[in-house]
């Protein structure tokens, strides 16, 4: 079968779809009959806002799953036929998730036990990824454990624990064994209360009041805004602000001025590609062999609840400009195949 894209070709353009080459893997890549894409915001703004630099025309899409259809020549660990999923294996539009068929590198890529369904496990790898780069590769804290561990008597402010990223960061923390205050609304608290963190906060609530919870809640040793747009950010830097400074970590850099509190820094970085870095290799493998496929099939990993989009590779468009237009505890997820 040939290899088909949902392809952007100038900034901002509609997604259109054509023919492509059908890869061949390298020597530690896999090549992937991808079905089941798993939408990301950082998709719909870099198509709809282009506010990241990208080369054109550009097969986006970070999260993916489906059957092994080759394998590279050092590969020895992955086979034809076994379900996977993977994210970010890297720059270039071989590793873009909007195809029938896309590369991966090995070691960014998990196999799947039976019970863990396709789209659950697209849906957390990116997102994962970027909560272990933050917490744990640059923050330093400790990595999840699939045992209980005991409690350390730290606190870790999560805001955002409706986001995929802010449910999964808030089931890292926990598992390391750190106490975790997060925000949610009145809407969504029922699934994140069923996540593990100490207090949640109505996030819908004023924000002087707001405000003035999450300082009470303190201090904390790392703060992390899984939103990370101005009223967030000013918000959670005021926390910081009220324990003596420190650094806000965010998902996105500014994108216009910003004055922030004396003594509160905003640390952004391209975070799933930190998890490739040399140092970090243990940890990686750590995450990708032994406690994401384990934590999934364990049902200790919980995944926001999946919405399904219809249309194969012509639904692609549409789900962007749906999570354009706002998306709240859900997360899409499209099989290419139809």
């Amino acid at each position: 079968m040939s290899n088909r894209a949902a392809i952007i070709h100038t900034p901002k353009a509609p997604l259109v779809i054509e023919e492509v080459e059908k890869y061949t893997p390298g020597p530690q890549e896999l090549l992937i009959k991808n079905t089941s894409i798993a939408f990301n915001p950082i998709e719909w703004k870099v198509a709809r806002l282009a506010i990241l630099p990208i080369e054109y025309p550009a097969i986006l899409g970070f999260s993916f799953g489906g059957t092994v259809e080759a394998i590279g020549s050092d590969v020895t660990n992955f086979h034809v036929g076994e379900r996977v999923a993977t994210s970010g294996s890297g720059p270039g539009n071989k590793y873009g998730a909007y195809q029938l068929y896309a590369l991966s590198k090995a070691e960014s890529t998990i196999k799947l036990p039976d019970n863990v369904s396709m789209d659950a496990a697209s849906s957390v790898m990116i997102n994962f990824k970027t909560v272990a780069a933050i917490l744990t590769a640059t923050a330093g804290l400790d990595s999840p454990k699939l045992e209980q561990v005991p409690a350390k008597g730290k606190k870790v402010l999560i805001y955002g624990g409706t986001s995929s990223v802010g449910s999964l960061a808030i089931q890292y923390a926990t598992q390391a064994g750190y106490t975790v205050i997060s925000t949610t609304s009145p809407k969504h608290e029922a699934f994140v209360s069923t996540l593990g963190a100490a207090k949640l906060i109505d996030h819908t609530q004023t924000e002087d009041a707001l405000r003035e919870a999450l300082i009470a809640e303190g201090p904390y040793q790392l703060v992390v805004d899984t939103i990370s747009l101005g009223r967030t950010v000013y918000i959670t830097a005021d926390v910081l602000k009220a324990q003596g400074g420190g650094t806000l970590y965010t998902l996105q850099p500014p994108f216009g001025p910003e004055t922030l509190p004396e003594g509160v820094t905003r640390h952004f970085a391209p975070y799933t590609s930190i998890l490739a870095e040399p140092e970090h290799k243990s940890l990686l493998e750590y995450l990708a062999n032994d406690y994401l496929p384990k934590a999934l099939a364990e049902d200790k990993l919980k995944p926001i609840p999946i919405e399904k989009v219809n249309g194969g590779l012509a639904g692609v468009d549409a789900a962007l400009t749906k999570g354009f237009g706002g998306l709240s505890g859900v997360k899409m997820v499209l099989n290419p195949q139809g």
